[in-house]
C-alpha cells in the first residue's frame, strides 16, 4: 500500500526532526568538549595609524626586570595580523571583516632588559582603516607582575617601512626615531573567544624537564593512569614537549604523531576523549636510538585552580627494540620492553605553552547525542498510545503533528545558523538548556495540537501522491501584480549593482577585458600591443564589444566598463523571473528574482566588467531555449537555429561553456529516456551542426592566433580542451562544495536544493534545473583543469530556481495541509511554519541577513573576494593615483600590473619583474633586439637580482608598482624581495598593493 502524500510528509519530518535532535546533540558536545572563555581587557585602548589606511605597522619597546617565566600576550587586531617579537615572527591571524584574536605566551621570545613587541595589520575590507589592541604580562620567577599595554606611546606608521642590511623594521636594532605616535580609535569592543584565558595560561606552572637514558632503544613507552570527573574539572590538557617525534595516545587510542618541540609545550585539549572514572595516557618516543629529553603530561583545571600529572620517574617508564626493530612496531606490540632510566638534565630547560585552537571533535559513541534524540523517541512512544485511547488515529496523530515537527526543525537550522553568526555567543546557542527547552517546546505544540484533534473530527485526507502536488493548489497572482512587483525586484536589482558600482578598484581581469574593449574602439577588433606584437583577443570574444559600446557611450571610466556588467546582471534577473513564472509559476519566478537581486555574489559580479555576467546571460537564454527543445515533440527550424545562436552568444563570451553541451545531452538523455526518436530530428541535428562549426571555428582561430607566439610558462589560456582533472594531483572534488554551497550566503539555499533531490522525482521541470546543477558541478570539477569559483556563476540562476520552486513546493504543502485538518493550533503552527520556513530562505541570502563569518571560514579559496560585501581585493588604482603625483619626466616604471597602471594615468610602465617562472612570458620576436617581454602589455621581464640592479644603475629615479604583494613570493625570489625592501622605500600603500621609490 503506498503512503498517502500527506503521511509520507508527516512522517518524513519526525524523522529528521529525530536525526536533527541528534546532530544539534552531537554538536553540544562537541562545545562541551572544547571550552571557550571570553577575553576581557583591563587598561588598554585601540590604536591606529596617526594616518588612516588599510595597512598598520606598530612597534612597542620594552624593558624586563628579570628574565619572564610567562609571559602571556592578548591581542586583537584588524582583519589579517602579524605578530613579531625580537625580530621573530611569532604567529600570523588571519579573519576577515572582524579582528583577528590571539593568546599566546612569549615567554621563550622575550629576555631580561630590552626587547620589541611589533605588529603588522592588512585590512582587507572597507572602510581603510586599521585598529589594533593588545596587553602582555610578565611574571619572573620571583612571581613579580609587569603589564604593557597598547596606547597612544606606541609608534606606528601606515606605510611598509624600509628594511636596511642589518635590521627589519620590527628587529631590535631597527631605528623608529621618525615613526609616529599612535592614536586612541574606537574598536570592535565585542568580547572574543579563546581557547585559552590568558590569566588561566599564566597560571600554568612549568613542568620539569627530563634525559632518559634510552640509547640501547629505539623508542620508549612512558605510561600512567588518572581519574577523570567530568562534573569536577572543566578542562584537561596534554602537554608534551620532546626532542625527538612522538605518539600522544589517550585510553588507547592514538591523538597522532607529533613534531620534535625543545621549548615548546604543545597545549591540546584531550576533553573529548575521556571517560569518566580511570584514564588512561601513554606517551611513545621515537628516539632512534638516542636520549631524548621530554617534558610535560596532564594539566587539568577547574574554577581556574590547576593540578598537574606531569611526567616523573612515577610513570612506568620502557625501551623497546634495538637497531633492528622497528620504533612503530615495538610500540604497537609492546614487546621486548624494559625499563628505562630517568634523570634530570644538567641544565634545566625554560619552556613556552603553544596553544591548539582547533576543535577536538568528540566521540560518537556517546551518550549525550543520542539522549536528545531518544527524549524524541521517548516522547512519542508515550503520546502515541494515550492520544490513541482518546479517538486520535496514528494517521491523524501524523498529520496533525507535521507542523509541530516542522517548528521544532526549523528552530535548530535557525539556531545553528544563529551560532555561526559573530555576533552571537555560540556557547550559549549549543547550551543544554537551550536544546532541551526546545524539545519542551516541541512537545508542548505535539500536546496541544493533539488535544485539539481528539476534541474535534478531521476532514478526509486526500489519496494524492507526491507526483500529484504539481496540479491545483497554485498560488496565483494578477497581471497587473506580477508586472509590478517583477519591476520592483529589476529595479532593486539594478539599484543595488549601481551602488558604491566604483568602490573597488578594477581587478587584473577587468583592465585586461578593458585593454582589448579599447581596442575594439580603436580599429574595430579586441586587440592589445604585446612588445611589438599585435596580439588579438582570442577568449572571451563577444566580451570587449559590450564595454567597447558603453565606452563610446559614457567615455572611458570605470563606470563606463561596468555598466554592461550591471545591464546583464538586472535583464538577467528578469530572466530569471520569466524562467520561474513560465516553468513553475509567477511565485516561483518572483522569490527567484528576489533571490538573485539580493545576493552578495551576484551584486559583486553584476558591477565588474569581466566575463561572468555576460556568461550567465548568455547561457540562461540558452538554457531557456535548451528546454523549448526538450518540450517540443517536434522541433522548428526557428527554434533550433535560435538555440544554437544562443549557445553561440554563450561559448563566445567564454568557451569554459562550451562544458554545457555534455550536461544537456545527459538531462536530454534523462527527461527523454525511450523516446528515441526525439533524438532522430532533423532540425535537433542542424542546431548541433552549427553549434559544432563554432566549438570549430572558434577552437580553429585560437591555435591560429597563438602559433606566431614563442612562450615560457603554461596559463590558463592554453587549457582549450576539457581535461580528466580527477586523473591530476590538483584534483579538487570539494572545491565548488565549499565556494559554492556550504558559502555563508548559500547554506540556507543549499537546503532547499537538497529537498530538492527528493522532489525532482515527482516534477519533471525541477528534475531539468536540479540535473543541470548537478551536472554542471560534476562537468566543472572533473574536466575542467582549473578551479575557480566564478566558472561555477553560470549556474547560480538555475540554482536559484529550483531552491525558488522547491519553497514554493513546501507553501502549496503547507497550504494544503491546512486545508485537510481542522483547528485553529493547526493553523497558527502552519502559518509559524512557513514564516520560519521564509526566514530560514531569506535572511541568509542577503547581505543585511545573518553574519555567518564563522561558516567554513577555513575552506573558503583565498582569493575570492566576492562571496561577502565590502571585500576590498586588490586596489591598483590607489597606487597609480600616487604614481601620477610623484612622476617625472625622466623616471622609470617597474609594474606587475601594467594594465592597471595604463588604464588609470596612462603609464604601462618600462619593466616587469619575475625571477620565478609562475606567470607566462613571451618571446619577443619582433622588435630588432628580442627579448622575453611581460604577457600583458610586452614590458621586458627583469629575470635576476643583477637584472634589476642594472637598471636602477642606469636612473636617478625608480618606481616600482607592486600588486598583489602577498601574491609577490611567487613571482619574485626572496633575496631579489629583500634588496627591494632594503633599497627602495614605499611611498604610497593601499590594499594589497605598494609604490615603491628607488632614488640615486
Amino acid at each position: 500500500m503506498i503512503m498517502k502524500a500527506e503521511h509520507w510528509w508527516s512522517s518524513l519530518t519526525l524523522i529528521i526532526l529525530i536525526v536533527c535532535a541528534v546532530i544539534f546533540g552531537y554538536l553540544q558536545s562537541v562545545d562541551t568538549a572544547n571550552p571557550r572563555s571570553l577575553l576581557n581587557w583591563s587598561q588598554s585602548q585601540w590604536i591606529s595609524t596617526e594616518s588612516a589606511g588599510a595597512n598598520g605597522y606598530f612597534r612597542h619597546a620594552i624593558e624586563l626586570d628579570n628574565a619572564p617565566q610567562r609571559a602571556v600576550l592578548q591581542v586583537s587586531g584588524t582583519d589579517n595580523l602579524q605578530i613579531y617579537a625580537n625580530g621573530k615572527s611569532v604567529k600570523s591571524v588571519e579573519n576577515r571583516s572582524l579582528q583577528a584574536t590571539a593568546v599566546l605566551d612569549l615567554s621563550r621570545h622575550l629576555q631580561t632588559g630590552s626587547n620589541v613587541l611589533a605588529f603588522e595589520l592588512h585590512r582587507s575590507s572597507f572602510p581603510a582603516t586599521v585598529a589594533l589592541r593588545y596587553e602582555l604580562t610578565v611574571i619572573d620567577a620571583l612571581g613579580q607582575r609587569q603589564t604593557f599595554i597598547s596606547d597612544a606611546m606606541v609608534k606606528s606608521q601606515a606605510l611598509y617601512p624600509q628594511t636596511t642590511s642589518r635590521h627589519k623594521w620590527f628587529d631590535t636594532g631597527y631605528d623608529d626615531a621618525f615613526w609616529t605616535s599612535s592614536v586612541q580609535v574606537v574598536g570592535d569592543n565585542r568580547m572574543a573567544q579563546v581557547t585559552t584565558p590568558p590569566e588561566l595560561l599564566l597560571a600554568l606552572p612549568s613542568p620539569p624537564s627530563y634525559v632518559l637514558d634510552a640509547s640501547q632503544h629505539w623508542s620508549v613507552s612512558l605510561f600512567t593512569t588518572f581519574n577523570y570527573a567530568p562534573e569536577a574539572e572543566e578542562q584537561v590538557w596534554l602537554a608534551i614537549a620532546s626532542d625527538v617525534p612522538y605518539e600522544a595516545i589517550i585510553n588507547g587510542i592514538s591523538g597522532g604523531i607529533f613534531s620534535p618541540s625543545d621549548s615548546q609545550l604543545h597545549l591540546n585539549s584531550v576533553l573529548p576523549r575521556l571517560k569518566a572514572g580511570e584514564n588512561s595516557i601513554e606517551i611513545n618516543l621515537m628516539n632512534n636510538g638516542v636520549d631524548p629529553v621530554v617534558a610535560g603530561g596532564l594539566i587539568r583545571q577547574n574554577d581556574y585552580q590547576i593540578t598537574t600529572t606531569f611526567i616523573s620517574p612515577d610513570w612506568q617508564i620502557h625501551g623497546g627494540g634495538g637497531s633492528g626493530h622497528s620504533a612503530l612496531e615495538d610500540i604497537r606490540a609492546g614487546s621486548n620492553l624494559t625499563q628505562v632510566r630517568i634523570a634530570a638534565p644538567a641544565v634545566p630547560l625554560t619552556y613556552a605553552y603553544i596553544v591548539n585552537d582547533n576543535f577536538t571533535p568528540p566521540a560518537v559513541a556517546q551518550a549525550g547525542p543520542w539522549l536528545q534524540g531518544g527524549m524524541v523517541v521517548l516522547f512519542i512512544l508515550l503520546v502515541v498510545p494515550l492520544f490513541k485511547l482518546l479517538g486520535v488515529s496514528l494517521q491523524k496523530q501524523l498529520t496533525s503533528t507535521c507542523f509541530a515537527n516542522a517548528i521544532a526543525i526549523l528552530c535548530l537550522v535557525v539556531a545553528g545558523f544563529m551560532a555561526q553568526d559573530v555576533r552571537f555567543d555560540a556557547r550559549q546557542i549549543f547550551s543544554v538548556n537551550a536544546l532541551q527547552l526546545m524539545l519542551i517546546m516541541w512537545m508542548l505544540m505535539v500536546i496541544v495540537v493533539l488535544a485539539e484533534q481528539a476534541a474535534t473530527t478531521i476532514k478526509p485526507v486526500s489519496n494524492r501522491s507526491p507526483r500529484e502536488w504539481n496540479h491545483g493548489n497554485q498560488f496565483r497572482l494578477g497581471n497587473t501584480a506580477f508586472y509590478v512587483v517583477s519591476a520592483v525586484v529589476a529595479l532593486a536589482a539594478l539599484l543595488l549593482r549601481l551602488h558604491n558600482i566604483d568602490q573597488q578598484a578594477l581587478t587584473v581581469d577587468e583592465a585586461t577585458i578593458a585593454g582589448f574593449a579599447r581596442g575594439v574602439v580603436e580599429r574595430g577588433y579586441p586587440y592589445l600591443m604585446v612588445g611589438g606584437m599585435e596580439v588579438e583577443l582570442a577568449t572571451y570574444e563577444l566580451v570587449p564589444y559590450f564595454l567597447a559600446a558603453s565606452v563610446k557611450t559614457f567615455g572611458y571610466s570605470d563606470f563606463a566598463l561596468r555598466i554592461p556588467a550591471v545591464l546583464f546582471g538586472t535583464s538577467t534577473c528578469l530572466l530569471i523571473i520569466y524562467c520561474g513564472s513560465a516553468w513553475f509559476g509567477r511565485l516561483t519566478g518572483l522569490i527567484a528574482g528576489v533571490l538573485y537581486a539580493i545576493s552578495p555574489w551576484a551584486i559583486y559580479w553584476g558591477k565588474n566588467c569581466f566575463h561572468p555576467s555576460q556568461i550567465q546571460f548568455f547561457n540562461l537564454l540558452a538554457l531557456i531555449a535548451f528546454y523549448r527543445l526538450l518540450a517540443s515533440d517536434r522541433i522548428s527550424l526557428r527554434l533550433a537555429c535560435l538555440s544554437a545562436l544562443a549557445f553561440a552568444f554563450s561559448y563566445l563570451s567564454w568557451e569554459g561553456s562550451g562544458l554545457v553541451l555534455p550536461i544537456m545531452a545527459f538531462v536530454a538523455i534523462v527527461i527523454r529516456w525511450q523516446d528515441w526518436r526525439w533524438f532522430f530530428q532533423p532540425n535537433l541535428w542542424i542546431a548541433a551542426v552549427l553549434i559544432i562549426l563554432v566549438v570549430a571555428a572558434q577552437g580553429i582561430r585560437r591555435s591560429l592566433l597563438q602559433e606566431p607566439f614563442i612562450m615560457v610558462g603554461f596559463g590558463k589560456s592554453d587549457l582549450a580542451t576539457p581535461k580528466l582533472t580527477f586523473t591530476q594531483p590538483s584534483y579538487e572534488p570539494w572545491y565548488y562544495i565549499n565556494n559554492f554551497f556550504f558559502t555563508e550566503t548559500h547554506i540556507g539555499l543549499s537546503l532547499f536544493f537538497l529537498l530538492g533531490l527528493i522532489f525532482m522525482f515527482y516534477d519533471r521541470k525541477l528534475s531539468f534545473v536540479v540535473l543541470f546543477v548537478v551536472m554542471a558541478y560534476l562537468s566543472l570539477t572533473n574536466l575542467l583543469g582549473y578551479y575557480n569559483a566564478h566558472y561555477f556563476y553560470f549556474v547560480l540562476p538555475v540554482f536559484l530556481l529550483a531552491v525558488a520552486a522547491v519553497f514554493v513546493k513546501l507553501l502549496m504543502l503547507i497550504q494544503r495541509q491546512i486545508g485537510q485538518v481542522r483547528g485553529r493550533v493547526f493553523r497558527a503552527q502552519g502559518a509559524l511554519t512557513a514564516v520560519l520556513i521564509m526566514a530560514v530562505l531569506m535572511v541568509p541570502a542577503g547581505a543585511g541577513g545573518l553574519h555567518l563569518y564563522r561558516l567554513m571560514s577555513g575552506n573558503i579559496d583565498a582569493m575570492r573576494v566576492d562571496y561577502r560585501p565590502n571585500l576590498a581585493g586588490m586596489d591598483g588604482r590607489s597606487v597609480s593615483l600616487a604614481l601620477s603625483q610623484y612622476w617625472r619626466k625622466s623616471d622609470v616604471l617597474i609594474t606587475s600590473i601594467p594594465l592597471l597602471t595604463e588604464h588609470y594615468v596612462d603609464n604601462k610602465g618600462d619593466y616587469f619583474v619575475q625571477t620565478i617562472t609562475d606567470r607566462k612570458v613571451v618571446y619577443d620576436t619582433v622588435k630588432q633586439r628580442p627579448y622575453y617581454v611581460d604577457k600583458f602589455v610586452g614590458n621586458p621581464v627583469l629575470r635576476t637580482k643583477q637584472e634589476l640592479q642594472d637598471v636602477l644603475s642606469r636612473h636617478d629615479r625608480v618606481f616600482f608598482v607592486a600588486a598583489p604583494v602577498d601574491g609577490l613570493t611567487r613571482i619574485i625570489d626572496a633575496e631579489t624581495l629583500d634588496f627591494i625592501n632594503q633599497n627602495m622605500r614605499v611611498v604610497a600603500e593601499s590594499y594589497d598593493s605598494r609604490l615603491y621609490l628607488w632614488e640615486r
